[in-house]
């Protein structure tokens, strides 16, 4: 078991999100990074699952550390590793290394600090956390009180199962991701996006300035929709009148509601676009400049408030090019004892 000493800024259990849901309502939710919990799940042993798209298996589930201030206590010997973002974690106050799998023994505190690069640190066990799945998928929603640990962020005082271990899961400790795959969290983030279905209804110079911005993360974002700060976007003229009795006088507004995967770039009345994350609503109002391509997901799970992002529009075959290239990573290849 893993005891909680400190539940930090914001840490939750999390795998790579539940399917199916989406025609209910229910968000997939799941790892904002899916990249760096798969690859610390890969490294301990455990399912790393597939990518949220295209996915039967949501894997193992892990810790989710946001920004600061994890601090756990081993109640057995457990197998390891953090990735993600730099948190200065530590073991019983030693540096430990990252992207890494190394033995946590039993009475030791692994603690997490301030996020010195990136946004969000993952901890992956080996046999997982054993949480009671719900919908097929541990992953915790907290807005909705369902996944996870009891639904919710941790606490102090909580205590946390651990699946079966694997007689021979010592001998993975010291094993890495290579190298030259760790990726580098910076303060200036380029993210891929494919243009939205509805970008036609903002005006020339105004979709000129999305691709052309660097945008400031607000740091009111969350799992639910990551808000950026820069220029007001607008409208083409010459909207029918009918429009505004369906869907009001808002020229963002659109008349149905159509799906909104993760990655959906809303930009209601033209203010602060708004990047649908993981624990977004399935569905939205406004129009679409972009979506955020699903491999780059992580790169936005990882920006940190008032940091900047700029969004480069590529093709559809360039995306599936993406995934599959990040789909070739996260495999035994990647890995070096």
């Amino acid at each position: 078991m893993l005891e909680i000493i400190e539940g930090g800024l914001h840490t939750t259990v999390q795998d790579m999100g539940r399917q199916g849901g989406q025609c209910l309502g229910i968000p997939p939710s799941g790892a904002q990074d899916g990249f760096a919990l798969r690859i610390a799940n890969l490294l301990v042993g455990n399912s790393p699952g597939g990518p949220l798209i295209i996915r039967d298996d949501p894997g193992a589930a892990g810790l989710e550390i946001t920004m600061a201030g994890l601090n756990v206590r081993a109640g057995s010997d457990l197998l390891v590793a953090t990735t993600g973002a730099d948190l200065g974690a530590t073991v019983d106050g030693a540096p430990i290394p990252r992207w890494q799998a190394f033995m946590l023994r039993r009475g030791q505190q692994l603690a997490f600090g301030m996020a010195a690069s990136g946004a969000r640190a993952y901890l992956a066990i080996h046999g997982g956390i054993d949480v009671p799945p719900y919908l097929g998928s541990r992953a915790t929603h907290v807005r909705g009180r369902f996944g996870g640990f009891k639904g919710r962020a941790l606490l102090a005082g909580d205590i946390l199962p651990i699946g079966r271990a694997d007689s021979a899961s010592k001998t993975l400790a010291g094993r890495q991701l290579r190298p030259e795959l760790v990726p580098s969290y910076g303060r200036e983030h380029q993210v891929r996006v494919v243009r939205g279905p509805e970008a036609h209804l903002f005006n020339a110079e105004s979709e000129t300035a999305f691709y052309a911005t660097a945008w400031k993360l607000n740091p009111r974002s969350d799992r639910t929709g990551m808000r950026f700060i820069g220029p007001e976007l607008g409208f083409r003229p010459g909207r029918p009148s009918y429009l505004n009795e369906e869907a009001g006088a808002d020229p963002s507004n659109i008349v149905i509601d159509p799906g909104a995967p993760v990655g959906t770039i809303q930009v209601p009345s033209g203010v602060e676009p708004i990047v649908l994350g993981v624990d977004a609503p399935s569905v939205g109002g406004y129009a679409r400049i972009g979506i955020v391509i699903s491999t780059d997901m992580s790169i936005i799970g990882q920006i940190q408030p008032l940091q900047h992002a700029s969004f480069v529009q590529i093709s559809h075959d360039d995306a599936v090019a993406a995934l599959k290239q990040q789909e070739a990573l996260i495999s035994q290849s990647s890995l070096v004892s």
